[in-house]
């Protein structure tokens, strides 16, 4: 059974490019820790960014529902404050702050390289 029947209320809002757009909000947060940028502009950049990303899926030609590309601007800007509220406030050192950026940036960049791979191939699976 498809993830469409179990939970439609889902339906064109959670793919599996829900992923890397998420893990992008992640990632510029800690940017922002890691470089002491401050939280307002990182977060205003997030927000320009995820809309330029969608713009330029669209100009790929990639078919979304208005519904998913709202999500996909929606998620970077849940993960932002999420990771940057924890990320700030956990007793950990810079260090670990720069590891941590690092591991979400590889996580990142992988998710999205696997996504493209398998939107490129046409994977019926991955289509659905």
């Amino acid at each position: 059974m498809s993830r469409k029947k179990r939970f439609p209320f889902l339906k064109d809002l959670v793919d599996f490019w829900s992923i890397p757009h998420f893990l992008f909000g992640a990632v510029t947060a800690l940017i922002a820790i890691v470089f002491s940028i401050a939280a307002g502009t990182a977060f205003l950049s997030t927000l320009v960014l995820a809309i330029l990303w969608e713009l330029f899926e669209f100009r790929q030609g990639i078919v979304e529902s208005p519904r998913n590309r709202m999500s996909d601007v929606l998620f970077p800007l849940v993960a932002f404050p999420t990771t940057y509220l924890f990320a700030r406030n956990i007793a950990i050192g810079q260090d670990r702050r720069v590891s941590l950026l690092v591991i979400m940036t590889i996580l990142f960049l992988y998710t999205n390289f696997m996504a493209w791979k398998a939107r490129l191939s046409r994977d019926r699976d991955f289509m659905d």
